[in-house]
């Protein structure tokens, strides 16, 4: 964009633009914004002028964006809130605004994490609405235009592009159902080594997510298990997707896995599995959340994030 074309800019049009982003359609975006799909879609030619570039072109799931797309998407949102509150001069404050946010967090973080943050929201919060989502191929690209807010999990790379912020640790323990009958005759780790394995995978894959324009993205752990070493590799004649299920099929079976402690903890005060600490524990997993580093301290997105902190706290 050369200074000519940016002194002929129109503010809405870069409203359209951040719109256009997160709803990847244009029918959509103009019903948000109360154009006309041809209002939008002139908008949008006028941007391609500016810019000199396409910024969006048509893929399986809607609009998708370009890379140059991607590069001033940050910019033109931050600068869309920096007005907005200069304007209003207001900053955000959960006990009276209206707000909704989404979230990519795991089953274990909704059902460990989830119920923690509901009680601050419903007391706190009365306008305030969270959406939890499973975590998915595509959430690096819905986290960097908007769709997302916050992506929570356990991660082995972060792009600069986003802030990563500690919220909990968790270790892992082996988990027998409670009646099988090496608990009562006492636990060894040599049999315990020679039990049939359940295989949980964390329902992913070890690539990284990447955007559809190809920019890296989010990397994060699907399985942290095989790091619980315990003699040598069994026979593992099932591998399950997610940590809940491998609970029930192991409450049901004589195998054994490796399940987060605090989801085991409440299985077995409720009689359901039998906890065996491991052997040489490696260190505690990290997991924490993941912003646009563009979200302010006092924007919506920094309130869920110290509302976050606040819940893990509690853990």
């Amino acid at each position: 964009m050369n200074a000519v074309n940016f002194r002929n800019a129109d503010l809405n049009l870069f409203r359209v633009f951040v719109t256009l982003l997160e709803e990847k359609n244009a029918t959509r975006a103009g019903e948000r914004l109360g154009l006309s799909q041809s209002a939008v879609s002139h908008s949008l030619r006028r941007l391609r002028e500016m810019v000199g570039d396409d910024l969006f072109v048509r893929g399986q799931t809607g609009l998708r964006p370009t890379p140059r797309a991607l590069e001033i998407a940050d910019t033109a949102r931050t600068a869309l809130k920096l007005l907005e509150t200069a304007v209003t001069n207001q900053r955000f404050d959960p006990a009276l605004d209206t707000h909704t946010f989404n979230i990519a967090a795991g089953t274990y973080i909704s059902y460990v994490l989830g119920p923690l943050i509901a009680e601050r929201v419903i007391a706190t919060a009365p306008n305030v609405q969270i959406h939890f989502h499973n975590l998915y191929a595509g959430m690096t690209e819905d986290l960097d235009t908007g769709r997302l807010d916050m992506v929570i999990g356990c991660f082995e790379a972060i792009p600069g592009r986003f802030s990563y912020s500690p919220l909990f640790e968790e270790t892992g323990v082996w988990v027998l159902r409670a009646d099988h009958p090496m608990v009562a005759s006492g636990v060894d780790y040599d049999t315990l080594a020679r039990l049939p394995r359940l295989g949980v995978s964390g329902g992913g894959n070890d690539d990284p997510d990447r955007t559809s324009a190809g920019h890296l993205g989010l990397r994060r752990v699907t399985s942290w298990g095989d790091t619980y070493a315990l003699g040598e590799s069994p026979y593992q004649p099932f591998t399950v997707q997610d940590s809940f299920s491998a609970m029930n099929m192991v409450g049901r079976s004589d195998m054994t896995c490796i399940l987060p402690r605090r989801l085991a903890q409440l299985a077995a005060d409720r009689g359901k599995v039998f906890m065996v600490e491991p052997p040489n524990a490696p260190p505690p997993m990290p997991f924490g959340a993941v912003l646009r580093a563009s979200d302010a301290a006092d924007s919506p997105n920094g309130w869920l994030l110290d509302l976050c902190r606040e819940a893990a706290a509690q853990l």
